[in-house]
């Protein structure tokens, strides 16, 4: 039998906005805060994958990484909003626009073709996952902390690198992330 990874490609911001953004996250009856050790803005999904294709995506990752970025870039994560409308599943931060974040994004996503690894064809929307809604989620709640928050930004942080994780769900609690291999941008 083939050992399958749920893998993810990533960014983590540095520990004094992680800080940050863990003390925004109360206030709502009915959500599941994402831990401070599991924030991260994605860059590309990849669901199951064989250790085989895990390991050419590796390479293609690596090679070119950060898609021509030249380097590091700034980032600075800005507002709120939920995804789902009217039944909110996910209630994130967004980031401040940055055409570098989406080269990488284009770069992981290259990547993944090349590997021969489908990835989901949603439009890629740069986000941080604050929390996660349950049954009997505070509608209202949920509404004055998007409002609390709108102009909400993070002091801008520099992006010097991104990781390939592995996703592994647990019976109880959030799951669990392990990275398995680092991509510095700086040098590039």
């Amino acid at each position: 039998m083939t050992e399958m990874l749920t893998l993810f490609a990533a960014i983590k911001p540095p520990p004094h906005i992680l800080r940050a953004v863990a003390e925004m996250q109360k206030g709502i009856d009915g959500v599941r805060w994402a831990p401070v050790e599991n924030l991260h803005i994605t860059l590309g999904y990849f669901g199951l994958v064989s250790v085989e294709f895990a390991e050419i995506l590796d390479h293609e990752l690596a090679s070119r990484a950060g898609g021509g970025s030249g380097g590091g870039f700034k980032l600075s994560l800005s507002s709120v909003d939920v995804f789902g409308g009217s039944r909110p599943h996910t209630l994130w931060m967004g980031m401040q626009e940055n055409p570098t974040l989406k080269a990488l994004h284009l770069h992981v996503r290259k990547a993944a073709r090349r590997a021969h690894i489908a990835m989901e064809a949603r439009k890629y929307t740069p986000h941080l996952s604050l929390a996660y809604m349950q049954d009997g989620v505070s509608l209202a709640d949920l509404s004055r902390f998007v409002r609390r928050h709108l102009n909400t930004k993070s002091k801008p942080f520099i992006v010097d690198q991104f990781a390939l994780y592995s996703s592994n769900p647990q019976k109880s609690g959030p799951n669990i992330y392990h990275k398995e291999a680092n991509y510095p941008l700086l040098g590039r």
